[in-house]
């Protein structure tokens, strides 16, 4: 990627961290608005924080199943930018915004699916009765999970641009280590959810821990490309170091291989960890090494996306 590349990318970045923050903290300030006339900067500050409130509740009475995909789609927009960026340390800006637009339409899918299961688990296992309250932490790290995660991840792949086969390989792969990373981090937030937390408000208590649990989650799933990326290279490395040996004179350049083949030498590099010896005779094997990179590079088009 060249450099103007880089700039224009980090500028159409830049516009749409300022058009979606700006957005939402539009919103969150003008919901008094028409009826702050009169009020002190102190009463505007007190009572945003309230009325925002109210005005979710009242959604949440009227249309329960977009208020809980809105916030969803939210929650998984914030929570794949920030798995990008910040959880990452880079900078805000250092993010592929057609992945986490990628997410945002997942967790719009999920969203009224979400909703219907904690449904059916609220129906089947009312939590007044004490013992359900364990059932359903197990019925959510076992049934739910793996279900939620597994098409997750395919979604995730295949809206980049995967084929079915490579999807569900890369869910089946990674579905165990997500399990029992969630097995972690949910049974004591879910102690939490079915314990102190009113039934009422119990979908944005989960979707707020579900930030957290998105950015782990967006980790776990991108981190299938750089695994391979080092498979590729680590075999690259070892071919190159099989055919060189990095003990010989002859590797460091300090002598000439006498008959028809020709080394390629740099002598600045010779004290580096790969060395800078390559035959020529060998160059279409090494020609055939290098092709598995760009064919893989071809392949997994979330590899392409992160690199633009």
């Amino acid at each position: 990627m060249t450099e103007d590349d880089t700039n224009t990318n980090t500028f159409l970045n830049a516009f749409l961290l300022v058009a979606c923050f700006g957005l939402a903290l539009s919103t969150i300030l003008n919901v008094d608005s028409g009826m702050t006339r009169g009020w002190t900067v102190s009463e505007q500050a007190m009572r945003i924080p309230l009325d925002n409130w109210s005005s979710y509740e009242s959604s949440l009475n009227t249309q329960p199943i977009v208020t809980k995909t809105t916030i969803n789609v939210i929650i998984y927009l914030l929570g794949d930018w920030l798995s990008q960026t910040i959880f990452v340390g880079n900078s805000p800006l250092e993010f592929d915004a057609r992945r986490t637009a990628r997410n945002g339409l997942i967790g719009l899918v999920f969203g009224p699916l979400v909703h219907q299961y904690y449904e059916f688990s609220d129906s089947i296992l009312p939590v007044e009765i004490g013992i359900n309250r364990f059932y359903k932490i197990m019925m959510d790290q076992t049934l739910y999970l793996s279900i939620k995660c597994s098409v997750y991840i395919v979604g995730v792949n295949m809206l980049a641009g995967e084929s079915w086969e490579y999807s569900s390989g890369v869910a089946k792969d990674k579905i165990r280590d997500i399990m029992v990373t969630a097995w972690k981090f949910w049974p004591l937030v879910h102690c939490v959810t079915y314990g102190f937390i009113p039934a009422r408000h119990r979908i944005l208590w989960v979707n707020c821990v579900d930030l957290f649990w998105n950015a782990i989650l967006a980790l776990k799933t991108s981190a299938a490309t750089e695994e391979e990326d080092g498979v590729i290279f680590e075999m690259i490395e070892g071919d190159i170091y099989n055919k060189i040996d990095t003990n010989s004179t002859e590797s460091r350049g300090d002598l000439a291989k006498n008959g028809d083949d020709e080394y390629i030498v740099n002598q600045q590099n010779k004290d580096n960890d790969l060395p800078a010896l390559i035959l020529e005779s060998d160059a279409n094997e090494l020609a055939e090494i290098i092709s598995k990179i760009s064919d893989f590079d071809e392949s997994p088009q979330e590899a392409k996306t992160k690199t633009m």
